[in-house]
């Protein structure tokens, strides 16, 4: 799928229902329908951020909620490109939010 299609699905998975989405994604790929891989990455995608707005972003209860590990939670959401700017990797490497700070879980994203 193309970047800006991606980006396009992206921003909707935070706000729509699977019905709407589904019409939006098909409109963001010029009609035709999404490959299998891209449209469950988009309702993956849409689930985890469903469940992070259930636990207000508690990132170790969605991880129960979807009944997966907060690990396997954490990569989901790098791989799909929901991690908060606080915890991706600094560019200039002084961890992984340029804080120090190297405890907890920061459940509250």
């Amino acid at each position: 799928m193309q970047h800006a299609c991606r980006s396009d699905l992206e921003e909707a998975v935070a706000q729509l229902g699977l019905d709407e989405l589904e019409d939006r994604a098909r409109q963001a790929n010029g009609g035709r329908p999404l490959p299998l891989r891209d449209w469950l990455a988009v309702a993956e995608a849409w689930r985890i951020a469903q469940a992070l707005r259930q636990t207000r972003g508690n990132r170790s209860a969605a991880a129960r909620t979807l009944g997966i590990g907060r690990r396997t939670l954490y990569t989901k959401m790098e791989k799909l490109g929901l991690m908060p700017v606080w915890l991706l990797p600094d560019p200039n490497g002084s961890g992984a939010n340029g804080s120090g700070s190297s405890g907890g879980d920061n459940s509250t994203a």
